[in-house]
């Protein structure tokens, strides 16, 4: 019984240990991952904010510089742990999304039509009448 019992311990904490090295390499895969989104995203909004600001509607310019600016600040944050050989592959990544965003716009594209059609919705509900009271009996 007691050697079953050390067996079952071994296997317990060998278990417990495989289970941290995979918490851990999936940890080390994500955050690997976040860089390249902020500063994919950092590049492919700045070129959106321009857009905004050049089509001069105000609720693209308030979306476009409210995304524009959290993803400033995470890059920033990111900036403060990434490794210098990261930071320059992050900048090709930035650019290219840049220049990804900027060609979809030349070709007719519209990042930001969503926010037309969310705002055709918001006015039909806004301007539609209210009930007349003569109907509720």
């Amino acid at each position: 019984m007691k050697k079953i019992l050390i067996i079952l311990g071994i296997v317990a904490v060998a278990g417990f240990l495989l289970l941290l090295v995979v918490i851990f390499s999936a940890v080390t895969v994500i955050r690997r991952a976040e860089g390249p989104a902020i500063y994919s995203g950092v590049g492919a909004w700045t070129r959106i904010d321009e857009f905004a600001h050049a089509q001069g509607k105000t609720n693209y310019i308030a979306f476009a510089d409210s995304q524009l600016a959290l993803l400033q600040e995470a890059q920033k944050q990111w900036q403060k742990v990434a490794s210098i050989q990261d930071l320059s592959r992050l900048q090709k990544i930035q650019t290219n999304a840049y220049a990804t965003t900027d060609r979809n716009i030349k070709n007719g594209q519209n990042p930001l039509a969503y926010l037309d059609e969310t705002n055709a919705v918001t006015a039909t509900f806004t301007a539609s009448p209210a009930t007349p009271a003569s109907t509720n009996k």
